[in-house]
């Protein structure tokens, strides 16, 4: 597809396999007819083809579309090193935390029905995460309990989507929370794997929070509960409410929780970085155990798996304002209040996600922002977000941009995939 692509390009059309839009798929266009340059964009693919052959990833799938058309798409690599099945355009991808911002455009769009309000208090709905406590002073831990204190204020729908609520991860770089949620899950009972999002909950209802309600950003299960939330509020399992109110609308119908059977072998398989041994095309690269997802539990914070072509199409719908093909998914109000600083001065920080640091946060969505001139208030330069297998997206409103580029490999952007490719659409814009 790499040759493809590039001769594609040459010719001055989009490398999608079809210049032609089918029905229900974003319509294509020279890249040059919006603004973009041709030759910077085909300089993306050898850029891109690099990575593969140097064992960094195995290949992935890029796309970037302008006004509405898609301007450039190409695969590269393989989606297994065992078998050297090809990556198609077609291939799913694990997206982890790439689900968080589709879990949060749902829960807006209970917001706009007006079934909550984004400063209600989470316990009204879930009395599970009522009274909750918050991490007290290390000194006073001993080797039975930790030290809480009493959150000041309770959790608030606005707190969950702009992960200032407190809930962390639990991971071994947060020593005293992964204590938490260690001690929170035997004394709920649910010491094997967690079957639903109720489950969940319910042990969340027992874990100390990172910080007072507010008082900080901390990237973590919070947009798991709004999955929980979406299902008490809507009366439909998380995964049922999505497929009805975001998928079908979208015609995203390679996005799930569960890969259906036939669909299978289309996924790509998910690699770890340096632990592969031998010199072959996969040295630094073992592969993960194969994984379909779950027809059960629906993390909102990390659970679906998705295509190119899905997500660009949810993407649009951002950029559009909140609408796609005459289908609308939320107002543009709501897209505006997503995208704006939630978290006023609070950083916002993810062990090992350099990337992050000084970056702001809205409702589901990482904020990089422009410094305002003499005196005017910093503005948005575009919003984003990624998942843990290396999966990246984002929206450039002041270009009218989106671009996707998926590959699967831990830990995150580990080949830097992401980072390369959006130097190299931003260089191909035209007209900045």
């Amino acid at each position: 597809m790499y040759r493809s692509a590039l001769l594609m390009l040459t010719l001055g059309l989009a490398p999608t396999g079809g210049c032609l839009a089918r029905a229900g798929e974003l319509p294509t266009a020279r890249p040059e007819t919006l603004g973009m340059s041709t030759g910077k964009l085909a300089e993306l693919n050898p850029a891109l083809q690099r990575l593969t052959d140097d064992g960094k990833i195995a290949g992935g799938v890029a796309l970037v579309a302008r006004r509405g058309s898609v301007a450039y798409t190409t695969t590269f690599g393989v989606r297994d090193l065992q078998s050297k099945a090809p990556m198609t355009d077609d291939t799913i991808f694990a997206i982890a935390s790439m689900t968080k911002p589709i879990t949060c455009v749902a829960l807006m769009i209970l917001v706009e029905q007006g079934k909550l309000g984004l400063d209600d208090p989470v316990g009204k709905y879930l009395p599970e995460l009522k009274d909750m406590r918050v991490l007290g002073d290390p000194k006073d831990d001993t080797e039975t309990s930790l030290a809480t204190v009493p959150a000041v204020r309770p959790i608030t729908v606005r707190h969950l989507l702009a992960h200032t609520s407190g809930f962390s991860y639990g991971t071994p770089a947060e020593p005293r929370l992964e204590r938490s949620y260690t001690q929170a899950r035997v004394q709920r009972g649910l010491t094997g794997d967690l079957k639903t999002i109720a489950e969940e909950v319910q042990r969340l209802g027992k874990v100390a929070l990172a910080h007072q309600p507010g008082e900080g950003w901390t990237y973590g299960l919070s947009h798991d509960v709004l999955g929980r939330l979406i299902e008490v509020i809507s009366g439909q399992s998380f995964d049922r409410y999505l497929e009805e109110h975001v998928f079908q609308p979208l015609d995203m119908h390679d996005t799930s929780f569960l890969v259906p059977e036939p669909k299978r072998d289309r996924v790509a398989t998910i690699y770890r970085a340096g632990t592969g041994t031998g010199g072959g095309d996969d040295a630094g690269l073992t592969a993960l155990p194969r994984n379909y997802g779950s027809a059960t539990y629906f993390s909102g914070g990390g659970g679906l798996f998705s295509t190119a072509r899905d997500y660009s199409r949810f993407a649009q719908m951002l950029l559009a304002g909140g609408a796609l093909e005459g289908r609308r998914i939320v107002r543009p109000e709501t897209i505006s209040a997503m995208t704006t600083n939630q978290i006023g001065e609070l950083s916002t920080s993810i062990p090992g996600v350099s990337s992050l640091r000084g970056l702001k946060y809205g409702l589901g969505f990482g904020l990089e922002m422009t410094p305002g001139t003499g005196g005017a208030p910093p503005t948005l330069a575009r919003y984003f977000w990624g998942g843990a297998f290396s999966t990246h997206f984002w929206v450039d409103p002041r270009h009218e941009v989106v671009a996707i580029v998926l590959t699967q490999v831990m830990p995150f952007n580990h080949s830097g995939a992401g980072d390369l490719f959006r130097q190299g659409v931003d260089a191909a814009i035209e007209d900045h």
